[in-house]
């Protein structure tokens, strides 16, 4: 399995780190970095790993967990593509960002 980041969470992912980095550069790097290394190489063996998102109830559509974020993916017959990295705390809009 390939893995590929869409525009969309790449941008979740800078997102994540200019926000931490007001506070703490080296910690927005650490978190930043850990976010981005959690997919791989589990997804690319086990893409099915995760829950499903409880907001979308799509099988294809899965989470998995960094620090207190939700790295949710989307699987193809040859590709996860990770389509966004949010907050725990939020409660995502009913249609996935499945274009991005």
């Amino acid at each position: 399995m390939k893995l590929r980041w869409t525009e969309k969470a790449t941008s979740d992912l800078i997102g994540v780190y200019d926000y931490i980095a007001q506070t703490s550069p080296e910690y927005a790097a650490s978190v930043s970095d850990r976010i981005f290394r959690r997919p791989d190489p589990q997804l690319k063996r086990f893409p099915k790993s995760g829950s499903v998102v409880p907001e979308y109830g799509r099988d294809d559509i899965r989470e998995v967990f960094s620090d207190s974020y939700r790295i949710i993916h989307l699987i193809l017959e040859r590709e996860v593509r990770i389509l966004a990295v949010v907050h725990g705390s939020v409660t995502l809009t009913k249609e996935p960002p499945v274009n991005g």
